[in-house]
């Protein structure tokens, strides 16, 4: 459930942007990556902490993000496997 989430979320961003465009004289798009995996997480930082994401899954998930087309969400299979239900 949590990837269609993510896919729904990012839907609602590009329809957003599409909204931000018509009233304005910007022609923004998204590309936008989803991979579904392992990946290690925590806190980095005494002074200003940050949360922060690492691992293959992340790294593939930026790859599709950066070589996706504008306007599409790209998912891997394993995520696509995950939305077969969802939608």
């Amino acid at each position: 459930a949590h990837i269609g989430i993510m896919v729904e979320y990012g839907i609602a961003l590009m329809s957003k942007l599409d909204g931000i465009n018509r009233h304005s004289f910007n022609n923004f798009r998204l590309r936008i990556g989803i991979n579904h995996g392992p990946v290690i997480a925590g806190v980095i930082g005494a002074r200003k902490p940050q949360y922060d994401i690492w691992g293959n899954t992340v790294n593939v998930a930026s790859r599709m993000e950066s070589t996706g087309e504008l306007g599409k969400i790209q998912v891997n299979t394993s995520a696509l496997e995950c939305l077969r239900n969802y939608f």
